[in-house]
């Protein structure tokens, strides 16, 4: 009975052996299996990345500064978001979606260099907007390395909303009342240029004589027109968008900016000379 007993456990034995080793068995390949899907995955990554380094040409934040510095044909695009655009951006950069981007491809320069700006480096927004115009027949197209986030951390030149609340904006601004200003007119005209920053309907209901206007939001695109060696004065009803400005111009380079503190509403109800 004994031996009969060990006959017994013997077939026993050999199939939890056999199914010991088909469970191991299985989780081996099923490991393997798996590691070769990661390693095809990564190969296909890696490769996708070599892809993308040649059709997908960056340049550093420090070789786009170089270059608008040195004056070359190049157009920044930014597919930002508008209000963070409006917080900061590149001088001279324009704010474009990608769905407008769409639209508006076929009205650009074959002849300029785009860099395209977004957030971080090559995003996959950059990457359809680069796509975008290559569908197009471009081939000047490049894009920020490390995006806006890069040309900040790195120091680049800004030009920035221009916030009140801000102790770094409120630095960059000069102030002048406006019976400062009326006695500045009165002594010398010349040396004084004025700069009414409200909309052409609100300007053309009133404004100082001999000042220019330029609304806010055409300033940056008009500031040449502005002659730095005079001292210019920016105006608004109340000083909020001539702060602005300030700090758009300072961001710019121009320095010898003034701020009318209290406003055009403060001449006015001063009873100083107002021209339609």
């Amino acid at each position: 009975m004994h031996n009969q007993s060990k006959n017994n456990l013997l077939p026993i034995t050999i199939g939890f052996f056999l199914i010991v080793l088909m469970t191991v068995l299985f989780f081996l390949k099923s490991s393997w299996l798996n590691k070769k899907k990661e390693i095809a995955s990564n190969q296909e990554q890696v490769q996708e990345k070599k892809d993308d380094l040649k059709k997908y040409i960056g340049i550093s934040s420090a070789e786009l500064l170089r270059k608008i510095i040195s004056g070359e044909n190049y157009e920044i695009l930014d597919i930002r978001n508008a209000e963070n655009f409006s917080k900061k951006h590149i001088v001279d950069s324009k704010n474009i979606s990608l769905e407008n981007m769409k639209e508006k491809v076929v009205s650009f320069e074959k002849n300029k260099t785009y860099c395209i700006v977004d957030e971080l480096g090559l995003t996959p927004e950059e990457k359809q907007a680069m796509d975008i115009f290559f569908a197009e027949g471009f081939e000047k197209i490049i894009y920020l390395e490390g995006g806006i986030y890069s040309w900040v951390s790195e120091l680049s030149p800004t030009v920035e909303f221009g916030d009140p609340n801000s102790l770094s904006d409120q630095s960059k601004v000069n102030y002048i009342k406006s019976d400062e200003l009326k006695n500045l007119i009165a002594e010398n005209s010349n040396i004084l240029y004025l700069v009414d920053l409200r909309s052409s309907t609100d300007y053309a209901s009133g404004h100082i004589k001999n000042a220019a206007n330029i609304p806010l939001e055409n300033l940056e695109a008009r500031r040449k027109e502005i002659p730095t060696y005079k001292r210019i004065v920016l105006l608004d009803d109340t000083g909020i968008l001539a702060f602005q400005g300030a700090v758009r111009l300072f961001d710019m380079g121009i320095l010898n900016v003034f701020t009318l503190s209290d406003g055009f509403k403060a001449w006015k109800e001063k009873g100083f000379e107002v021209v339609k």
